[in-house]
């Protein structure tokens, strides 16, 4: 714009040219020095969003190569250039040629838990698009890609790092195939075992689970061989998560199948899971139902040993107060059900153990009734009704003397059948008011456990609906930032 005409001059520059710096200074015409700064400040981001599509220049030095990644690992910490450097890292992750993978490796192992939860984060997703992008390029980087980013951030506090964790450990499983599958879960099974802080068993115990999950002919010796191992740790006071290494326990069993089983590690391992099944935790009581799924599909030959004992605490545990472990249990239950042997002899035992409590319970309303009809009683009746023999001796004595004796006797012997009548209908009907209010018990049992797992859908829904406006709330903000 120019004072004394006031008109405005447009300036088309291609794109092309002005990714050189240098074109925009060498211009012809004056220009300010903040429009300068502003035109320089711009540039880099508009390059970093055509970063996607634009691969990086093969003429890059290892040098320039290794600036570029540290610095966009710093931008990371920064919300407002969050998205940027992640696009462009991921960018250079996707072209990057196999003498580079050990470079870029190094500098993910740079981060340390000084750094912010987005770095952290992020550098573990790096995995991940390393590994789909790659694939089995990066079979000599395994071990050093497992040892140095993937175990360092199972320590973690935050639980998206570790959730970001057992997803690489899934990517690298299913995309590097060429080395054994130990090379992934040896190193988590030694951490799991040995390690005691909270945070690394929960994050070793998740990924190995994901990973022996997600393999597709995972080392059936090496665990089988762990599993007495990790089995012990559920009696360890010192193992804090107990739920996941339930469902780590459950993953190796299914992965072992049922190949070279031995009876003497189920004697102890369905004992010590089926103990959870009363845990306080409704996490640890879903995880070792799921367990003891896996061991009656995987378990064919050795498994039918050990239904009555599973399906009787199945059955007693089958009505939990949390929906999902409920359903869970249920789903067990039916799948033990299903193995060959005595089902419908388990089933009609507990039938008749059912029906024998309910005949005794009955019999002892009856006597208590009973009891209660011969207190209120005269002296005189309750003499009769226990000494009923004096009676009959008394009636073959006066045979043949006078009639009053036999009337009197005849009376007695009536009212004794009056008072058995009496008491009999008074046992009834107090049998009667008490099968009332138990049926009325268990409707109002019922109706609390509807009502509870009514309460917990409620606050499911509210959880998810919080999570979508947060995320709803999250997108505007980053809107209106790009938008600034």
């Amino acid at each position: 714009k120019t004072p004394s005409t006031n008109n405005r001059t447009v300036i088309f520059i291609p794109f092309s040219a002005a990714k050189s710096q240098s074109f925009f200074l060498l211009l012809p015409w004056r220009i300010s020095d903040s429009v300068t700064q502003i035109f320089l400040e711009i540039m880099p981001s508009v390059q970093m969003r055509s970063s996607l599509s634009i691969s990086p220049p093969a003429t890059m030095t290892v040098t320039d190569l290794k600036q570029r990644v540290i610095a966009c690992l710093n931008r990371l910490s920064d919300r407002d250039t969050l998205a940027l450097a992640a696009a462009e890292l991921d960018s250079i992750a996707l072209n990057l040629s196999p003498e580079t993978f050990s470079l870029f490796i190094n500098c993910l192992q740079s981060t340390d838990s000084s750094a912010k939860s987005p770095v952290r984060k992020h550098c573990v997703s790096l995995l991940s698009v390393l590994s789909r992008s790659h694939g089995d390029s990066l079979a000599p980087h395994l071990s050093k890609m497992v040892s140095t980013v993937l175990l360092r951030r199972l320590r973690d506090p935050d639980s998206s790092v570790r959730a970001a964790c057992a997803t690489a450990s899934v990517d690298m499983t299913t995309s590097i195939t060429g080395p054994p599958f130990s090379t992934l879960s040896g190193p988590m099974i030694e951490i799991l075992i040995h390690d005691c802080d909270p945070n690394t068993q929960i994050g070793a115990a998740v990924c190995l689970a994901a990973a022996i999950d997600a393999a597709e002919d995972p080392d059936a010796d090496q665990l089988q061989k762990a599993l007495p191992k990790i089995g012990k740790l559920l009696k360890s006071e010192g193992f804090k998560a107990k739920a996941e290494l339930l469902g780590a326990i459950g993953s190796v069993i299914g992965a072992v199948n049922g190949r070279n089983s031995e009876k003497a590690v189920l004697d102890w391992l369905l004992p010590n899971v089926s103990e959870f099944l009363s845990s306080d935790d409704w996490r640890a009581r879903k995880a070792a139902a799921e367990a003891m799924a896996k061991v009656a599909i995987a378990e064919e030959e050795l498994a039918p040993l050990y239904k009555k004992a599973c399906v009787g605490i199945l059955e007693s545990r089958r009505f939990d107060k949390v929906k999902l472990v409920r359903e869970t249990m249920n789903r067990t239950l039916s799948l033990w059900k299903q193995l060959e042997g005595d089902s419908t002899e388990v089933s009609e035992s507990s039938g008749k153990r059912g029906k024998d409590r309910n005949l005794s319970s009955k019999l002892d309303v009856a006597e208590e009734a009973a009891a209660e009809s011969k207190e209120k009683r005269t002296p005189g009746v309750a003499k009769r009704v226990l000494f009923p023999a004096k009676a009959k001796l008394s009636k073959i004595k006066e045979n043949g003397s006078s009639n009053k004796s036999q009337v009197v006797v005849v009376v007695a012997q009536s009212s004794d059948e009056e008072s058995h009548e009496a008491s009999s209908s008074a046992s009834s009907s107090s049998q009667a008011k008490k099968a009332e209010e138990f049926a009325q018990i268990r409707n109002q049992i019922t109706q609390i456990e509807k009502q509870q797992s009514s309460l917990l859908d409620l606050f499911q829904r509210f959880m998810e609906s919080s999570q979508n406006g947060m995320q709803s709330l999250e997108r505007r903000v980053r809107g209106l930032e790009t938008s600034l």
